[in-house]
């Protein structure tokens, strides 16, 4: 008989980078496992881009389920509860959390597993030096996406630049903040595309009205053709983990321009694959050069971003990792 493993996740209705990785543990486990997704909210209201089977899916409705499986919990707020019924009803779950983002305070919260996946070196950083969680306690396991073999990615036109922000539409992501310090200060010929929704939407959307250099598309399915077309990938956070976008522009041959936060550096190496930016001043100083990037450089950037997503991130790495993971709780 194969053992229990449930992906925990309280937020299904909505599709995040979380709710992805969720989605690529689960897939990764559940040929050697007997897996299911848990969340908190009957089955019609699971987000439908996530695709989850009826079969694949328990909505939960006692923490006792849980009993002699292992747990991958995706929230720290959850953490006390699988830790309590381990303590206290002697249930036996092995925990494994993964850690997605850069995240302060509740430290005796977040140093309860004894199993914890870092998605990053700066992950890894975080947990050790700000929680004090024992580094053997941690595995670090890069996020993924599914490869869909791109044809090459074409030179940008002459002069014209397109570049490409796919995120929830946030403070975070700070689409809003990117628009007021770059409006009237780009070159006519750059264009950004703001794709995604989200509660910043409608400020945005205001902001852009009347600036051709600006457009707001709103959610988006097609993210992969959009990258094709688009000559960039722009990204400007005030905190991330390991972006599942930027790797998205990786596997698509897209080179990126972001600033150094969470794991984004260990996803785009500056003058490689990419760009990194830490101001203002310095994001619109190089996206007013982007049109002197030449062919052979341009061709070089895309291809290395190919190379390192296949080194280091996709699916069959990933899924070795997890069940190499997986099995180590019962060594």
């Amino acid at each position: 008989m194969k053992r229990k493993v449930y992906s925990f996740n309280s937020e299904l209705f909505k599709i995040t980078g979380v709710q992805k990785v969720v989605m690529d543990v689960h897939h990764a486990v559940r040929d050697d496992y007997d897996a299911k997704i848990v969340g908190t909210v009957p089955f019609e209201k699971l987000h439908k881009d996530l695709k989850i089977g009826k079969n694949e899916y328990v909505k939960l409705r006692s923490p006792f389920m849980f009993k002699n499986s292992i747990v991958i919990v995706h929230e720290r707020k959850f953490l006390m509860l699988f830790w309590l019924l381990n303590k206290i009803f002697f249930q036996n779950i092995k925990i494994v959390y993964i850690h997605h983002n850069m995240l302060f305070g509740h430290k005796l919260t977040t140093k309860l597993p004894e199993h914890i996946v870092a998605i990053s070196d700066a992950g890894i950083k975080n947990l050790t030096e700000y929680f004090g969680v024992p580094r053997g306690h941690i595995t670090k396991i890069y996020n993924c996406v599914r490869d869909i073999h791109p044809e090459r990615h074409s030179v940008p036109s002459a002069g014209k630049i397109t570049l490409l922000l796919p995120a929830r539409i946030n403070d975070v992501k700070q689409q809003v903040e990117i628009v007021k310090h770059l409006k009237d200060k780009l070159r006519h010929n750059i264009r950004i595309l703001f794709a995604g929704v989200g509660p910043n939407y409608d400020e945005l959307q205001k902001l852009c009205e009347g600036d051709e250099r600006f457009e707001c598309l709103g959610f988006r399915s097609d993210v992969y053709d959009l990258l094709h077309k688009c000559d960039y990938m722009l990204l400007y956070s005030i905190v991330e983990g390991l972006p599942i976008s930027l790797i998205e522009a990786d596997m698509m041959g897209t080179p990126v321009i972001c600033n150094d936060v969470g794991g984004n550096t260990e996803i785009v190496h500056d003058g490689k694959n990419g760009f990194i930016v830490n101001s203002w001043d310095d994001l619109i100083d190089c996206l007013n050069n982007l049109p002197q990037v030449d062919e052979k450089t341009y061709k070089k950037m895309s291809a290395c971003g190919r190379e390192i997503y296949e080194q280091y991130y996709t699916f069959d790495i990933f899924k070795k990792s997890y069940l190499n993971l997986l099995e180590s709780l019962d060594e």
